[in-house]
């Protein structure tokens, strides 16, 4: 099993308040310790500085210039001060202490002004999907600003066919193979390198899961790119993926790839082809020439990657711990498996490549993550202090009945501490579990051998073990002191799922209503702070043992070994 240490990633709230230096001075040593020896986490913390310097550039870029000015011009509060200080010195001591004071209001402002930014943080960082949607809307927005560009040609590829074509250009039809997989797909087939061609695609799926990632440009190798990635459920086309040049927004290649292991790439042709009117004549078959009947024969196969050996690198890495926490990706194509990921440790990396090396058709490949540029004198890019650190006070009555329960503050961030922790172990092991289901739905699962299912259900047993484990700490830790604030746990009807794939779906989605629920509650997470607040908390823990609970049953079923 993997350690904690690199596993458990501080909620980005945590990581926020850390970056400001307010985190208790044992919380943030914490939170520094694990930095030290994760880059995931610390490239989180350099895209929040990156969102926070956003958010003074545009203050000060576009409100500052594009507001109107003030009606009229400030007048002199000298004397309206001098009369306020008069006065006061006027009242009594004790009328003082009931008046709100100046400093209490300024503390309510900022505290607001601060709720509101973690607020847009949140927002923008709280998932790959969100940060999807919101880089596909300012790419269609970007490119309605930007002035047109000179005719520029795309580049078409398939496993078997090479085809180009100007920009846009309807009238000059793909070759019929490559325009029955854009028919295929529903996918734009006339101007498909275009941020609007993906979102209406990316709109029209249902369940759809995102990878956004930074890497470097393809052809600009100075330069990098953000990469998003598209995983469907369902439907012909397994995944979709759109790289958009982070300088401009402007898309440079795409892919659609579907689930018979067949492919189509398109990319901004930057050569300068000399064949003439580009059309139908440049269709090429360089990877697979004609052959003729006679010849076949001698032709070897290309090499088909299974399920199965997908199934045994997942089973490998997860006996490593390989599948928790950190951001591995496995794809299969028609002729190997490929293992990726962005902000791997150096440890974590060596074990995966030691693990794998032996297997035949996989191949391993890592990148390091690209961190934002902080501009100079900005707020954010000042280093933050954990000796200094200010514990917040609590921001809602929940919180104060919390502190009052646990008999302190000292005491309430210690509670806050540990549940967070124990919820993100809760989070890994439903993702996991989500993600296997995914990736061996039902149907493939019964195309597998008896032993196979016995290895595909024996790792979402352990997944399942895991998950009882951590939920049943959860409910110790916080059922006495939510029933002591009036929450109550009502009783949940009995789920009707068929296969243990739908279950773990409905468990995972659980899970996060659980943390979402967790993170209001104790205040790292905005949200409506209401009096029903520990009972939706004690529901949705109730929930997720009840999912927990009919996928284990459904596991048990026969037929899984």
């Amino acid at each position: 099993m993997m350690n904690d240490s690199i596993s458990r990633h501080p909620e980005d709230g945590v990581l926020l308040r850390f970056i400001d230096g307010e985190l208790p001075g044992r919380k943030a040593r914490q939170v520094e310790k694990h930095l030290q020896a994760c880059w995931q986490c610390r490239t989180e913390i350099e895209d929040l500085k990156a969102t926070v310097a956003e958010c003074i550039r545009y203050r000060k870029n576009v409100l500052a210039v594009h507001l109107p000015g003030p009606p009229n011009p400030w007048q002199d509060l000298s004397r309206g001060f001098a009369r306020i200080d008069d006065s006061v010195s006027a009242e009594s001591f004790f009328a003082r202490m009931l008046r709100p004071s100046a400093s209490l209001r300024w503390s309510l402002a900022a505290a607001a002004a601060i709720a509101l930014v973690c607020g847009v943080i949140y927002q923008l960082r709280d998932t790959p999907s969100v940060q999807a949607a919101t880089l596909l809307k300012r790419a269609v927005a970007a490119s309605v600003a930007q002035p047109p560009k000179a005719v520029h040609q795309v580049l078409f590829r398939t496993s078997s066919q090479r085809f180009i074509r100007a920009a846009g250009k309807a009238s000059a039809t793909l070759p019929p193979t490559m325009e029955a997989k854009f028919q295929t797909a529903h996918y734009d087939s006339a101007n498909p390198l275009s941020a609007r061609a993906f979102q209406a695609w990316r709109d029209a799926q249902a369940g759809e899961q995102d990878e956004v990632s930074t890497v470097s440009d393809p052809q600009t190798p100075t330069g990098n790119c953000y990469r998003i990635r598209t995983v469907t459920p369902a439907g012909d086309v397994a995944a979709a993926t759109l790289m958009l040049r982070t300088s401009d927004l402007v898309p440079v290649e795409g892919m659609l790839e579907f689930r018979d292991n067949e492919w189509i790439e398109f990319s901004e042709f930057t050569e300068s082809p000399d064949r003439g009117t580009v059309d139908a004549s440049n269709v090429e078959v360089p990877e697979r020439p004609a052959v003729p009947p006679s010849r076949l024969a001698a032709v070897p196969p290309r090499p088909t990657v299974s399920v199965t050996e997908e199934l045994q690198v997942l089973s490998a890495l997860h006996q490593i711990g390989a599948d928790l926490g950190d951001p591995i990706q496995i794809t299969r194509s028609s002729d190997r498996i490929t293992v990726s990921g962005t902000g791997v440790s150096a440890q974590q990396r060596q074990r995966i490549q030691r693990t794998l090396e032996s297997m035949p058709n996989v191949a391993v490949q890592f990148s390091e993550p690209v961190a934002a540029a902080i501009p100079e004198g900005s707020a954010s890019a000042e280093p933050a202090t954990s000796g200094t650190a200010r514990v917040p006070a609590p921001n809602s009555k929940i919180q104060n009945g919390l502190e009052e329960q646990l008999g302190g503050r000292a005491e309430f961030e210690r509670f806050s501490s540990q549940i967070l922790d124990v919820d993100e172990g809760v989070m890994d092991h439903a993702s996991a579990l989500h993600n296997l289901a995914q990736r061996f739905p039902a149907a493939s699962e019964r195309e597998l051998s008896v032993e196979n299912r016995r290895v595909l259900r024996g790792i979402a047993r352990e997944h399942i073990n895991s998950l009882y484990s951590t939920v049943n700490s959860l409910q110790r830790a916080i059922s006495p002191v939510l029933t002591s604030l009036g929450g109550a746990a009502a009783r949940r009807a009995a789920t009707s799922e068929t296969d243990w794939q739908t279950s773990a779906e409905q468990l995972f989605l659980a899970s996060h209503r659980m943390q979402v629920l967790l993170s209001v509650l104790l205040g790292v997470a905005p949200g409506r702070n209401s009096g029903d607040l520990p009972s939706q908390v004690l529901n949705a823990v109730s929930e997720l043992r009840a999912d927990l609970d009919r996928c284990q049953q459904l596991l048990a079923q026969e037929g899984g070994g």
